[in-house]
């Protein structure tokens, strides 16, 4: 199953607006993100080599398959999650 890790802060404006976006998504029951704060999980941030935020990482069967970041909308993160194995990058 695909899931999406989404780094974000309180401090950041496009997180504040994308935010809203995915947990629409979730309740529509469309994708599923993970919420990782980048200020606290500076484990996982440093393990995905986060330099900037938001960023989205496409995970499926534990494997990275595509990173995006930057605010989207809701178009932008259906696509996103339509990916497959042959998209990375």
């Amino acid at each position: 199953m695909k899931s999406i890790l989404y780094f974000t802060a309180d401090w950041c404006n496009p997180c504040a607006r994308t935010k809203p976006i995915a947990e629409q998504l979730i309740n529509d029951g469309l994708i599923d993100f993970t919420f990782v704060d980048a200020d606290s999980e500076i484990e996982l941030v440093n393990k995905f080599k986060i330099m900037a935020i938001p960023t989205y990482i496409l995970i499926e069967d534990g494997i990275e398959i595509a990173r995006m970041n930057g605010a989207k909308t809701r178009d932008q993160f259906l696509e996103f999650a339509n990916l497959n194995e042959n998209s990375k990058g």
